[in-house]
């Protein structure tokens, strides 16, 4: 659970490289908009200064007759005259003794004009002042003070012009970041899935796709050289355990079927005789004179013996039967299914009949096969795994006793 939760809440690649490049683009943009704004707001600051110190002169030339004079009011339509839309918040005319003359404030009221006055106050110079002349003497004074409105129409244009290029930006890292995680995170994410596939689904036939990029492309081939030899060692592996398999279940001599393979067959062929009600056999098969043989010929021929008899007694039987080897010279077995005692009985014949031809000796002279055959009939017999295997190993040692070479059918039999 405390995994789940940290994998959910852990950053992913795409997400770390898209914010990287929207807060490079963002951070770029900001600082290179704020040293224009700051260059901005200079340059802004000494044009006013200059044009204030224009407006002044032009000024002065204009009122020196009203002021020499001492005119008032032509004083003050002059200046309600030239200074409207001139950026001027404030205007002073004093004569040489320094007395007000006329002064003028422009009208406009707002939020946008106190926003300009408080801007002009903040970051304008001190209000200039040029000195009015007549005859070469001074005869008064003109102070002019800036509105500020235009540097603050000038910083909100600027403001919104970096709020675009920001957005600009923003939407410029977006499409970097798709355009690097087509080139980084999804080969990244391909190596991700086939890795996933190989831990959790154990499925190693997944490979992982050449990247563009170098290094991803030489990493993507050294995990799919990891996962072949993976792949091999597991084929080798599974054949190992098929081969074990089959020796913990076969006889390795004969190749057939052991005493722990036969016993699983047979419990098998109980659950489905109960559940269906059907009718199979076990036949016990021991060879006759065994001993004489390995004592006469060796083992080697006593060996050569138990193959051929039970290459003979698996020609006899149909692909639904199972013979094994139970050890030493001795055979089981299990017919599945029958249709009742006479089915069980002809398959014996045929088995003994099958031992009748000599097995030649590759030294000189022959071996004459010969099996004893016991035969239990399920549920006749027996209904459960050590009655039937009883009653056949009986039955067997009663055909010995009778006739070797011969079968027998268990006591109780309804043939």
């Amino acid at each position: 659970m405390s995994a789940d939760l940290d994998r959910a809440n852990a950053p992913t690649l795409g997400g770390v490289v898209r914010r990287a490049h929207r807060r490079m683009a963002w951070a770029s943009v900001a600082m290179a908009g704020c040293l224009v704004l700051l260059a901005g707001v200079i340059a802004l600051r000494m044009y006013i200064d200059n044009n204030l110190r224009l407006v002044a002169r032009s000024l002065a030339y204009t009122v020196e007759a009203a002021v020499v004079f001492r005119d008032a009011d032509e004083i003050d339509q002059t200046l309600g005259s030239m200074l409207q839309g001139e950026g001027i918040a404030f205007a002073r005319i004093r004569d040489a003794k320094g007395q007000v003359l006329a002064q003028w404030g422009h009208q406009d009221q707002g939020l946008i004009s106190e926003l300009g006055e408080w801007l002009g106050r903040q970051i304008l110079t001190t209000p200039t002042v040029s000195e009015i002349h007549h005859d070469q003497h001074v005869v008064g004074q003109i102070e002019l003070s800036g509105d500020g409105r235009g540097l603050l129409g000038f910083l909100l244009s600027a403001i919104a012009a970096l709020l675009v290029c920001m957005a600009a930006s923003g939407a410029m890292g977006t499409w970097l970041s798709r355009r690097m995680l087509r080139e980084i995170v999804t080969p990244l994410h391909s190596l991700a899935e086939v890795a996933k596939a190989a831990r959790y689904e154990r499925d190693l036939a997944l490979r992982v796709q050449p990247a563009r990029i170098l290094e991803l492309r030489e990493l993507g081939n050294d995990f799919n050289t990891l996962l072949d030899e993976l792949q091999d060692r597991q084929t080798q592996l599974q054949h190992k355990n098929t081969a074990l398999a089959h020796e913990a279940s076969h006889d390795s001599l004969t190749g057939l079927p052991n005493r722990a393979h036969f016993e699983h067959r047979l419990q098998t062929a109980l659950a489905q005789g109960q559940h269906e009600n059907c009718t199979f056999a076990v036949l016990f098969l021991d060879n006759d004179h065994f001993k004489q043989v390995n004592d006469t010929y060796g083992h080697e021929a006593g060996d050569a013996l138990l193959i051929e008899v039970a290459h003979r007694i698996r020609s006899q039987l149909r692909a639904s039967d199972v013979v094994a080897r139970l050890g030493g010279d001795e055979f089981a077995v299990l017919l599945t299914p029958i249709l009742g005692n006479d089915e069980a009985t002809q398959i014996a014949d045929n088995i003994l009949k099958a031992m009748r031809p000599p097995l030649p000796l590759q030294s000189s002279g022959f071996l004459q096969p010969s099996v004893s055959i016991g035969i239990a009939v399920y549920p006749v017999h027996g209904q459960d795994m050590s009655t039937l295997l009883r009653s056949a190993d009986t039955a067997m040692y009663r055909a010995k006793a009778q006739r070797r070479g011969s079968q027998h059918l268990a006591i109780g039999s309804t043939t």
